[in-house]
């Protein structure tokens, strides 16, 4: 059996327009966010009690996410309109990883969701964002039935918030740089602030304790309220050397936090809008470090910048540490050392994971010296160094996570590996042989397109995927390039090409999915009823000692074969939300294993085996 152990959680978007709201849950001490078009859900203690959520029954890009007061429930918007109640009180009595149950979902607006907000009394939501005929909806989380209207604006909402006890009050930003107060319930239009802010208002909040109602904007504006009556109170402009993005109190009630494109969060006084504290992170200044997020926990003032780094400070404004993750369809995985796994993302980032009895530190690091600007294609270990190559037409060699060597290619790579003592690069028409000092040795042009190698480990033999002519290809690679034979016609074209640790097979993936499994020895056919995937492969790992192969692909599917049994298969569906694009194993013995998976979902999970099952 396959069964999930852990999941290491994409980093929040912050593309869409650059607003991402992160909502706690101060009962459980969780966060959620949006994670492309899965709502992610996790804990911030150092021993959770909950396991993390990866909520993924939404159809298109998430773009908003909040937990009720009492953090039962998430209710999650898209880029569609559509809302979605999901049930979390249940989930982690047993670590399953299964979906959680949707409560409710409506169809609130007619574009995208750009925030959320509850009642105190976990029963009323406002949902506000774009929309052709109107901009927010309000309505009770399990009927959908209206509760007022939500009015005022003339552009799109950008924020809301409900006055956290009664009598309720609520109130809406946007971009027609109006502040509309309602009172409730039912919601009713009460009345409209404009003139105190100068551009687009990006965030509103009421303070704990309803007092006060602070807004913020992209023209550097804090603009204060009285939170029971609506009444502007005052402003302070320039608050920043940037546009503001987020605001968020803290528990004494009379201090607030402010995130900004300058890269640093403040602190404030509400009474005078007196600026406390600055905190600054230990980082260069740039557009990827700009604080588009933030919010008050229990232990930390948690930001999120522009490159979805989410930085821990405490309330007194020491910074602490960071959370990395990748942003981005992840594309390549491999283990170096048995002991460090490194994730490249189709962005072109690289982050790295130390690995220890068949689980990953959840704490993973950026790479920022070896990053791509396009899409990674291959991660190597080369001696004593690390070569990654990309669609940005380059080889990046690194020492200790530093750059070393950058290699310009005469076009985009579909693969590199290691064969004998040198470094070959396959592109879709070419192969190009690279010795140890990185210089080009020998080249060959194919007659057909090529997508895939690998290379019979201890020997100088190479196999590439001929799709044009449905077979595989052998070559002998030295100081020159030697085509030694081409193995049976496929019935489909190869996409995907893998040899055992032993050199003993080569298990062939052609584009619908099915498997044949040939003898390197002699090219003919092991086995050809490897066939449980019902689209393309991504990727493949052999366990160690050759009896076993773990696949992902297109079908979202994970499916464990066996030589000794090839008509036996240990399989997980929907492993990951969008589809399996890597996999390596990070431990094995002969009853049971474990590997690593990441998708095009930005996830990166592991998974335990039982071969005694199969």
């Amino acid at each position: 059996m396959i069964r999930q152990t852990h999941l290491y959680p994409a980093a929040p978007s912050t593309t869409r327009g650059a607003l991402t709201f992160i909502s706690y849950d101060d009962i459980n001490n969780r966060i959620a966010y949006a994670a492309g078009k899965s709502v992610v859900v996790t804990s911030l203690d150092k021993d959770p009690k909950f396991p993390p959520i990866q909520f993924t029954k939404h159809n298109v890009a998430v773009t908003a996410a909040a937990f009720c007061p009492s953090g039962n429930y998430v209710a999650s918007g898209d880029e569609s309109g559509n809302v979605k109640i999901w049930d979390t009180s249940v989930y982690g009595k047993e670590v399953t990883f299964e979906q959680p149950n949707v409560k409710s979902e409506f169809q609130v607006l007619s574009g995208p969701i750009k925030s959320i907000a509850w009642d105190a009394e976990n029963s009323r939501v406002i949902a506000a964002g774009r929309g052709k005929v109107k901009f927010a909806h309000c309505f009770t989380w399990d009927s959908g039935n209206s509760i007022g209207e939500i009015q005022g604006h003339s552009e799109t909402i950008n924020a809301v918030a409900i006055k956290p006890q009664r009598p309720y009050r609520a109130a809406t930003v946007g971009d027609d740089k109006a502040m509309i107060f309602f009172n409730g319930p039912p919601f009713k239009f009460t009345k409209s602030l404009r003139g105190y802010h100068t551009n687009s208002i990006r965030s509103v909040k009421f303070s704990p304790d309803g007092k006060w109602l602070a807004s913020v904007g992209s023209d550097r504006i804090i603009t204060l309220y009285d939170g029971t009556s609506g009444e502007y109170i005052e402003k302070h402009e320039n608050a920043h050397e940037g546009g503001i993005f987020d605001v968020s109190w803290l528990p004494d009630l009379a201090t607030f936090v402010t995130s900004s494109a300058d890269n640093t969060i403040k602190k404030w006084e509400a009474d005078g809008l007196k600026e406390l504290e600055t905190f600054i992170l230990p980082v260069s200044k740039s557009v990827e470090n700009q604080q588009v997020g933030v919010v008050v926990t229990k232990d930390y003032v948690l930001s999120l910048s522009l490159n979805g780094n989410l930085n821990f400070f405490t309330h007194a404004g020491s910074f602490s540490h960071s959370w990395y993750g990748h942003q981005r369809a992840l594309t390549e995985i491999s283990l170096i050392g048995g002991s460090k796994l490194l994730t490249g993302g189709s962005d072109g980032s690289i982050r790295s994971w130390d690995v220890s009895r068949g689980s990953l530190n959840a704490e993973c690091n950026i790479l920022d010296a070896v990053v791509h600007s396009n899409y990674i294609t291959g991660i190597v270990e080369y001696g004593s160094s690390i070569v990654t190559s990309g669609w940005d037409d380059k080889l990046k060699v690194s020492k200790n996570d530093s750059l070393s060597t950058t290699i310009d290619l005469s076009g985009q790579p579909k693969a590199i590996k290691i064969v004998g003592n040198n470094l070959t690069v396959i592109f879709e028409n070419k192969l190009e042989v690279f010795n140890d000092s990185f210089e080009k040795i020998s080249s060959l042009d194919f007659e057909y397109v090529a997508s895939d190698a690998d290379a019979i480990a201890g020997s100088t033999t190479l196999l590439i995927t001929n799709e044009t002519n449905k077979r595989i290809e052998e070559y002998q690679i030295a100081q020159s390039i030697e085509h030694i034979r081409s193995y049976p016609e496929l019935r489909s074209a190869p996409t995907l090409v893998r040899v055992s640790p032993d050199g003993t097979y080569a298990a062939v993936a052609e584009s619908t999915g099915k498997y044949t499994l040939y003898s390197t020895v002699d090219a003919n056919t092991v086995t050809t009823r490897w066939a449980f995937h019902s689209s393309r492969v991504n990727d493949a790992a052999w366990t160690l000692d050759s009896k076993y192969l773990v696949s992902g692909g297109l079908d979202c599917g994970l499916f464990i074969y066996s030589v000794a049994r090839p008509v036996k298969v240990l399989k997980q569906q929907l492993a990951h939300q969008v589809a399996v694009s890597g996999l390596s194993w990070i431990d094995y013995n002969e009853d049971e294993g474990s590997f690593c998976s990441v998708g095009l979902d930005g996830m990166v999970k592991t998974w335990s085996v039982k071969f005694t099952s199969s």
